[in-house]
This record gives C-alpha cells, sequence and structure tokens, in this order.
C-alpha cells in the first residue's frame, strides 16, 4: 500500500478555503483505495488515451527527439488539442479533456472553415482560451502518472540528459497498435499537430482514433485489456492487486445484469469480505475496510454538520463550547445508566443494520441524524468485518491521521464509562477540537482558512456549512475502462467479458 507520508493532514486542493477533509480522516481512505486500483484515477476518464499517448510519445521520441520539456509540452498539448477536436466532432465522446472548448469551437467554424488551435494549445495564451486550463495538459496532469502506474511510462532520473518521459517496453506495442488501427491517417495527424490547423470538414477522417472506435479484437484491443486486468508479461503486485478488484467488479456486473452502482458495489463488498476467498493480497478485506473507514469519517462529519446546525440556529450564531456539546449530546439520545459497551451491544452488528443507520445519517434531518451517527460508530467498533491484524497494518500511521484504527483504540478504552460520557468526550473532543486542530494546522501550512466553526471571546462562533458525502473511491472510473474495452455494458457480462472471467 502507499505510504502516507508523515505530517499533518494532507488536502488535495491546496489554498481552498472550503474546507475541504475538515476532520483530517481522508488520507489514510484515500491511501486503501489507490493501493487497491493503481493505474487508475478519478480524472482518467477514458481508457483509450492509453494507448493515444504512447503512439505520440513514440512519434516524438522517433522524429522530434527535442529535450527541452517546452518544446516536448508544446507537442504533446497540440496533439491532445487536435484529439479533442476530433473526438467532439459528429457524435461527441464523453470523458475527453478539452471537450467543451473543442464544441465551442467547432460551433464557431463553418462546416467548411478551416480551424486555428495554435493558440488554444498555448500553455502561455490567456487562460480562458486554452482547451485547458492546466500548462501540463492533460497528459502532465492526470495520464501520466497513473500510466506509469501501470508500467506504460519511464519518468526521466535526476540529471538524465532527456527529462521528458518516455515510452516503457510494455507501452511499445501499444504505440504500433495505435498506428495501425489510425493508418495512414498517423503522418496526416502529425502534419496537423506540426501546422496547428485542421479543416472542420477533415476532421471526421480521424473518427477511428474516438474511444468508442476501439475495433473489438484488434491488437490494440487485446493489448489495452491485458494491460488492464494485470496480465501483460512482468507482472508486478500492484496489477495483481488491480486485477483482483477489476475482477470484483466483472462479478458484481454478471450478479446485477447491468453495470453496478458505486454505492452498492461498496455495500457488497462490505457484506462480503468475510465470506470471501482467503488471498495473500487480502484485497476483498482492504475494500471492505476501506468502506469502514469512510464510515466513520461521515459518521464524525455529521455530528460537526450538526454542530453547525445547532450554531447557525443560536443567537448571534455563537454557544460555549460546553452548551454546543451538552446539546449534542441531547439529540444522540443515549440512555442514562448504560456503558458505552452496554449502549453498543444493543445495536446490531451486521451489515443491513450499518447501511440502515448510514442511510438515514444522511438523508435524515434533524436529531435522527446525530443519533443514528453515534449508533453507527458503535457498529463499526463492536463489528468491523476484517481482521484486527489489517486494521493495524492498512492503518498504521502517525495518530494525527484520524482512522477506524485510532478510534477502535479510543472507544476500546473508555467501553465501561457511561455511554453518555463517552459520547461527549467524543463529540468535544474527537470532533468539535479535532476541526479546530486541523483547521489551524491547514491555516499554518498552507494559509488557507478553513474553519467552519471557531472560537471568539470564550464562545464557538458558526462560520460556514459543509457538505457530507461518501468518497469516490476510482470505482465508477474503473467501470468506465471494463466498458471502454468491452467487457462489460449496460446487459452486465459481454461476451468479452464472460470469456475473462471463464479465464480466470
Amino acid at each position: 500500500m502507499e505510504a502516507i507520508e508523515e505530517g499533518f493532514p494532507d488536502w488535495t486542493e491546496l489554498g481552498q478555503d472550503s474546507g475541504l477533509d475538515p476532520l483530517g480522516m481522508q488520507r489514510p481512505i484515500e491511501a486503501i483505495y489507490q493501493s487497491l486500483i493503481p493505474g487508475i484515477s478519478t480524472i482518467t476518464l477514458r481508457y483509450r488515451y492509453y494507448s493515444f499517448f504512447p503512439f505520440i510519445l513514440k512519434h516524438y521520441e522517433d522524429t522530434i527527439r527535442n529535450p527541452d520539456p517546452a518544446v516536448f509540452r508544446a507537442f504533446y498539448r497540440r496533439c491532445e488539442a487536435l484529439y479533442a477536436l476530433i473526438c467532439t466532432h459528429g457524435q461527441r465522446e464523453l470523458g475527453i479533456t478539452g471537450s467543451d472548448w473543442a464544441a465551442d469551437t467547432l460551433v464557431s467554424q463553418a462546416a467548411g472553415g478551416v480551424i486555428d488551435f495554435a493558440q488554444g494549445a498555448d500553455a502561455d495564451a490567456d487562460e480562458k482560451l486554452r482547451y485547458i486550463k492546466n500548462k501540463a495538459g492533460a497528459f502532465g496532469a492526470i495520464y501520466s502518472t497513473q500510466m506509469r502506474e501501470m508500467g506504460l511510462l519511464i519518468f526521466a532520473a535526476k540529471n538524465d540528459p532527456n527529462p521528458n518521459p518516455v515510452c516503457a517496453r510494455l507501452a511499445l506495442p501499444l504505440a504500433e497498435a495505435f498506428a495501425e488501427e489510425v493508418g495512414d491517417l498517423a503522418p496526416r495527424f502529425f502534419e496537423l499537430v506540426n501546422r496547428a490547423q485542421v479543416s472542420v470538414a477533415e476532421l471526421a477522417h480521424f473518427e477511428v482514433m474516438k474511444p468508442s472506435r476501439l475495433r473489438l479484437g484488434s491488437k490494440e484491443h487485446t493489448l489495452l485489456r491485458d494491460i488492464l486486468l494485470g496480465k501483460a508479461s512482468g507482472q508486478a503486485e500492484h496489477d495483481l492487486v488491480r486485477q483482483a478488484t477489476l475482477t470484483m467488479l466483472l462479478q458484481s456486473a454478471d450478479q446485477k445484469g447491468a453495470i453496478p452502482q458505486m454505492e452498492a458495489i461498496k455495500w457488497q463488498w462490505f457484506d462480503g469480505a468475510a465470506e470471501a476467498p482467503q488471498s495473500e493480497l487480502r484485497v476483498p478485506e482492504l475494500w471492505a475496510l476501506f468502506q469502514a473507514c469512510d464510515l466513520i469519517r461521515l459518521a464524525y462529519e455529521t455530528i460537526l454538520s450538526a454542530a453547525l446546525v445547532a450554531l447557525s440556529d443560536a443567537p448571534r450564531n455563537r454557544m460555549p463550547l460546553t452548551a454546543l456539546v451538552e446539546e449534542l449530546v441531547e439529540q444522540a439520545n443515549v440512555p442514562e445508566n448504560a456503558t458505552w459497551k452496554d449502549f453498543a451491544s444493543q445495536q446490531g452488528i451486521d451489515g443491513d443494520t450499518a447501511r440502515a443507520h448510514a442511510q438515514q445519517m444522511l438523508e435524515g434531518i434533524g436529531e435522527e441524524r446525530v443519533q443514528r451517527a453515534v449508533k453507527l460508530v458503535s457498529c463499526l467498533w463492536r463489528n468491523t468485518p476484517v481482521g484486527e491484524d489489517l486494521i493495524q497494518k492498512a492503518l498504521s500511521v502517525e495518530d494525527y491521521f484520524y482512522s477506524l484504527r485510532t478510534e477502535h483504540r479510543f472507544l476500546n478504552g473508555v467501553s465501561a464509562l457511561p455511554a453518555k460520557a463517552v459520547v461527549s468526550h467524543l463529540i468535544s473532543d474527537r470532533v468539535l477540537k479535532r476541526h479546530l486542530w486541523v483547521a489551524s494546522r491547514k491555516f499554518r501550512k498552507q494559509k488557507a482558512y478553513t474553519y467552519h466553526l471557531e472560537p471568539e471571546d470564550g464562545l464557538i462562533r458558526y462560520r460556514s456549512q459543509f457538505h457530507v458525502a461518501p468518497s469516490s473511491p476510482r470505482i465508477e472510473q474503473a467501470l468506465r475502462f471494463l466498458k471502454d474495452i468491452s467487457l462489460i455494458d449496460e446487459n452486465g457480462l459481454t461476451s468479452y467479458g464472460r470469456a475473462e472471467m471463464a479465464a480466470a
């Protein structure tokens, strides 16, 4: 699993003041799911980019060979801009970088017009004129790191005379296979890239390059399938982990007879971990652990959100901390004379109970949200569908990252105390004061002000609300990739998907 770096809680978007990850619990969750679908991210949207980029990189290596990163970037940005125009012309493809720019550009041109895309591809042009705002383009900002993780790219070492990424051995057959599919149009594509001009009429000639036009049974299709499913030569552990996850997705599609929904998959894997076949990689258990970690994050964030509602309803949007905690404890409605252990033993421990608590917690209103959050925490404490050894191993990080491991330890230490006292401590220290600590660290380290509530003259003051939402662990993107290579469709497994399952 990817190591979690030492330091303070990490935010994906630096400098924003929207309070992303207000309790600093997201990073351990991300580390789990990133290790389970390596080579795919939440923004790698179409799989055929994984053969398109080797195609253009090989051309650059063979014919241009300029080590200047600026020249290299200018080249691939023009390739991306032209590809966006090709994929947006006619039947518009989904998930293509620059497609909005391409659509606007095409609308402004007559059918017989010529598009000059030099400015749109220029990284130094006005941001509003670029096909993508990020100067690194889709290759540099989105796909290159994932393609390296999949074994398709080699990044330059320090002091390498060529600092640009190049095709790895595994990518060269892909580049050749894509070129074979493009055929005689390949030289013309690069000629247009060099000129940075293309006629609207000529775009239709390049339809074969679109992601949806991947020819089934072709060499390119076979290579993309084998690489995605970890069947290519020289398998590494991360390839086998991705293979296991994708096999689980194929099984879900087969059972459902449709493309499964992400939330349904997460609960299916949470419920089924105990019965899953044992393996050294423990992929089913890790997916269940991901869900358990995300659920406890959601429970804590729900309590924080409820605190913000209480503050926003208070006079002048301010309350003493003790009064705020007392109000939330009352909302939790835990019994007066029971210990935490006794209270937890009264809650169900099966997956259906946890799911019901989570659903009502996220969809309910008022006091019910806090009640369900506390009950969900008790369920996760009593019965997590993975072994303690895996919890300790997978979440073995510093304690400033709150996770299922830290909260298990906290609740184990207070299980004999009165339930009301435990809930009060949890709300006060594990949620409210935790948020103040996280926000202060982000302000000190990143100069971003992300307080949703803040201390003021001995009171706690409301500042802003936030949206509590489940994590998105790349499952939808993995399903999109499986669909791109025609292993699944709206009816579940395709004939190609069934063949893969039979061979697994």
